[in-house]
C-alpha cells in the first residue's frame, strides 16, 4: 500500500484522497485473491477442457485479471509526483537517499520474510544449490526463471524494484526536456514524451511475447516491459495533478470532466472489465495464452480499466457518494493498509490448504495441477481468513515498525543537516511526499 507523507499542512481534500487510494488498494488486493483462487480451483481452465466449467462465473473470473493494473498506476503516480512538483513548480527535489530507503523498506523486508517462509516450509526439499536460495532473494527469479511454491505472484516485486531504480533517471530526463522551454503547457507536453514511449514499448513487448515462435508462457513474459504503460499512465496523472494544484484555473480537461461526471469514469472502467471478460479474439472463460492480436486487445482493456478507475480518485475535488461509500469505509481502508501482505501471503495459505510442499513430505506441486482437490468456496474462505491474519500480523509487527524506523533515520539525518547548515534554516518537508509504495 502507499501512504502519503506528512506535510506541514494537509487539506481535508488531501485526506479524502488518501482514504480513497487506501480503499482502492484494498479492493484490488481482494480481487487478485479471488481471481487466483478461481484459477486454482477449476473455475477457470484452458479451452482444451471444453466450455467454461462454471459458466458466467468462469467468464467473470477471467476478466478480473484487470485488478492488478491499478497498483502499477498508483506506484507511477505517487512516486513520481514529488519529482513532477520539482520540475513544474520549483519545489525541492526528492533526496534520493531518502527515496531509496523508503522504497527499500517498503518492498523488500516483507518480501524477504515471505521468501524465507516459502523456502523453509514449501520448497525446502527442492533446494539443490545456494543459487536456488539466492535467486529470489536477489530478485532474479524473473530472469533465471524458476517456480517457487507460495511465491507465485511475486514476479511483480522485481518489476516494482526496477521501476524504483529507473524512476530517478526518468525524472531527470523529463526535467531536462521540460527545462528547455518556459511555457507550462509546453513543459508538460515535453514531459509526456518519455511516457508515450513507455506505453508504446508496453504494447510492442506484449505482442512480441505472444508470437507463435515464443510459445505459451515464455520466461520473458514476466519481465517488466509489458507493465511500462501502466507506470507511464500513473506518471502522466502525477503531472496533470501537479498542474491542477498549481493552476486551478487551468485544470486539465480530463480532470474537469472527472469533477463533473466522476461516476462516468467508473462506468467506463466497468465496460473495460466486461470487454476483458469476453476475451476478444480468444475463447470466453478460459486461460488460453492467446495470439498477439488477442494479447494486444487484452492489454488495451487492462490499461483502460486501471486508467478509468483511477482518474476520479486523483482529480482534485472529484468525488461521488458511490466512491466514498465503497472506498472510504473503515473495513476497506484497513484492507488497503495491509494490502501488500494480502498480495504476498495468499498463495502460501493456498498451498498449505492443498497440503502441497516440503512440510508435507514431498516437493510442492503447482496450483494448476491441484485443480479439483478443493472447491472454490471452501478455498476462498480459508485463503481470505488465513491471509488477513498473516497480512495483519506482518503489517503491524514487521512492516510498520521498519517503516517507522526508516522515518526516524530520515528525520535524524535531516536534523543533522539542518544543524550543520550555516544559514540555520531547515528544508521544508515536501507536502504529500510518498513514503511507501504499492505492489
Amino acid at each position: 500500500m502507499t501512504a502519503l507523507g506528512t506535510g506541514s499542512t494537509v487539506r481535508p481534500h488531501d485526506k479524502k484522497r488518501i482514504g480513497s487510494l487506501d480503499g482502492v488498494r484494498g479492493l484490488c488486493a481482494m480481487v487478485v485473491v479471488i481471481t487466483h483462487v478461481a484459477f486454482s480451483t477449476g473455475v477457470v481452465l484452458g479451452s482444451e477442457s471444453g466450455p467454461p466449467q462454471k459458466g458466467i462465473w468462469s467468464i467473470l473470473s477471467v476478466g478480473a485479471e484487470v485488478g492488478l493494473g491499478p497498483f502499477f498506476i498508483l506506484s507511477g503516480m505517487l512516486l513520481y509526483k514529488p519529482f513532477a512538483r520539482a520540475t513544474l513548480g520549483g519545489a525541492r527535489k526528492p533526496v534520493l537517499g531518502e527515496f531509496f530507503l523508503r522504497r527499500g523498506l517498503r518492498l523488500m523486508p516483507a518480501y524477504w520474510l515471505l521468501t524465507a517462509v516459502c523456502l523453509l516450509l514449501l520448497n525446502f526439499s527442492s533446494i539443490n544449490s545456494i543459487w536456488y536460495v539466492l535467486r529470489p532473494i536477489l530478485l532474479m527469479q524473473d530472469y533465471d526463471y524458476v517456480w517457487y511454491a507460495g511465491m507465485d505472484p511475486t514476479w511483480t516485486i522485481p518489476t516494482e524494484a526496477q521501476f524504483y531504480l529507473v524512476l530517478p533517471l526518468l525524472a531527470w530526463l523529463m526535467h531536462w526536456l521540460a527545462g528547455r522551454v518556459v511555457d507550462p503547457a509546453r513543459k508538460i507536453r515535453r514531459m509526456m514524451i518519455p511516457l508515450a514511449v513507455m506505453i508504446v514499448v508496453g504494447f510492442l513487448f506484449t505482442g512480441y511475447m505472444h508470437m507463435e515462435s515464443m510459445g505459451p508462457w515464455p520466461p520473458e513474459y514476466w519481465w517488466p516491459f509489458s507493465r511500462l504503460g501502466l507506470f507511464g499512465i500513473g506518471m502522466g496523472m502525477a503531472i496533470l495533478s501537479v498542474r491542477a494544484e498549481q493552476s486551478p484555473g487551468e485544470m486539465p480537461a480530463l480532470y474537469r470532466l472527472a469533477i463533473r461526471r466522476p461516476n462516468l469514469f467508473w462506468v467506463g472502467a466497468l465496460v473495460a472489465y466486461l470487454v476483458n471478460c469476453t476475451s476478444p479474439l480468444g475463447k470466453w472463460g478460459t486461460w488460453d495464452y492467446g495470439t498477439p492480436q488477442f494479447a494486444m486487445l487484452q492489454h488495451i482493456s487492462f490499461l483502460a480499466f486501471a486508467f478509468l478507475l483511477m482518474v476520479p480518485l486523483v482529480a482534485p475535488d472529484a468525488s461521488s457518494p458511490l466512491m466514498d461509500r465503497v472506498l472510504t469505509n473503515r473495513p476497506t481502508r484497513f484492507l488497503g493498509r495491509i494490502s501488500y501482505g494480502i498480495y504476498l501471503w495468499h498463495f502460501v495459505v493456498m498451498y498449505l490448504w492443498f497440503q502441497s510442499g516440503s512440510i508435507f513430505g514431498a516437493p510442492p506441486v503447482p496450483a494448476a495441477f491441484l485443480v479439483g482437490k478443493v472447491g472454490f468456496w471452501e478455498m476462498l474462505a480459508v485463503v481470505v481468513a488465513g491471509t488477513l491474519v498473516l497480512a495483519t500480523v506482518s503489517y503491524y509487527f514487521f512492516e510498520r515498525p521498519l517503516l517507522n524506523w526508516g522515518e526516524r533515520v530520515i528525520k535524524k539525518r535531516r536534523d543533522a543537516r539542518s544543524a550543520a547548515d550555516t544559514g540555520g534554516s531547515r528544508p521544508a518537508v515536501e507536502e504529500n511526499e510518498p513514503k511507501r509504495a504499492s505492489v
